[in-house]
């Protein structure tokens, strides 16, 4: 999960981000410190941490690869204008749009499935969400604001399918490995499902997958009570308001329950979080010695 304070983000008319701490697709480990793995050279979007984990991943990656390589090509002659980049540009910014803000739809993912008898009883082999984005002209090529989130609904396989077209929810074999991961880190107990969501923007659909785990222990009582004083029923206004006014979640560390607020800058020509200021906590509703959101 996106929650590291240091992730920075490349503008999308440079070219893609490759300052992401993303896990390894084939083994699930996590970067240390701030240096972030390799990613695959024809995708530019999957992580490995070593050639040894992409060789074993390639059957599965393979084809996600080739399709992700297909679309752009597809795409590439997309009618643009001045409010309307290049496809290339707004996949870019989509692809960083979604773990700016992948704290905040988690959240409100939850609040989804608690709505449908929580984590333990959600058939996530039935079910999925669509989110509906529009590009924002005004975004200055900042991830956090590049879109708008028209909408977000909670659908069967055959609603999903009968939007997007046949084999959109497919059984990720992925599913596998990830279960052989949470084995090997003795976690696998925790482990309730991934949740497939399916970000649509004008001419293009991107899905992400959600892995969704019993939080236990203390943490996990203080969570519980903490979920018991929110309204879920506003999950997609809850969303639709962080991204419109930009705020980003993040994290002192990866299994820290605290957020704290805070908005992209561009420094050095990338965009860096950096926490709100007193005045701008105060603007957007929060204490002026506002702590942080328990997630």
């Amino acid at each position: 999960m996106s929650r590291d304070l240091n992730l920075k983000f490349t503008p999308a008319s440079v070219g893609d981000t490759f300052y992401k701490l993303n896990e390894c697709l084939g083994c699930l480990k996590k970067p240390s410190g701030k240096k972030s793995f390799p990613v695959c050279s024809k995708c530019q979007e999957a992580s490995f941490c070593s050639k040894e984990c992409q060789k074993k991943t390639w059957p599965v990656h393979k084809k996600i690869c080739q399709m992700r390589k297909q679309t752009v090509a597809a795409m590439a002659d997309t009618p643009s204008s001045a409010t309307f980049p290049p496809f290339a540009i707004r996949k870019r910014l989509l692809t960083d749009f979604i773990e700016v803000h992948e704290c905040s739809f988690q959240s409100a993912f939850s609040s989804a499935m608690i709505l449908e008898g929580g984590i333990d009883k959600f058939q996530f082999s039935e079910r999925g969400v669509l989110v509906l984005l529009k590009y924002r002209p005004d975004c200055n090529e900042n991830p956090s604001v590049a879109f708008s989130v028209e909408g977000a609904v909670m659908m069967s396989n055959a609603q999903l399918e009968a939007l997007l077209g046949k084999g959109t929810h497919p059984q990720s074999p992925l599913d596998g490995m990830l279960e052989t991961a949470l084995r090997e880190r003795d976690t696998l107990r925790y482990y309730r499902g991934r949740l497939r969501v399916f970000f649509r923007m004008e001419d293009h659909v991107v899905q992400e997958v959600y892995p969704q785990m019993h939080v236990a222990g203390a943490a996990g009582a203080i969570y519980r009570q903490h979920l018991t004083t929110i309204d879920h029923s506003k999950w997609v206004s809850r969303v639709q308001q962080f991204v419109r006014d930009g705020l980003v979640m993040r994290a002192n560390g990866e299994d820290e329950m605290i957020m704290l607020l805070g908005k992209l800058e561009m420094k050095k020509g990338k965009w860096v979080w950096v926490p709100l200021t007193k005045d701008e906590l105060t603007q957007h509703g929060y204490p002026s010695n506002f702590s942080g959101l328990l997630f």
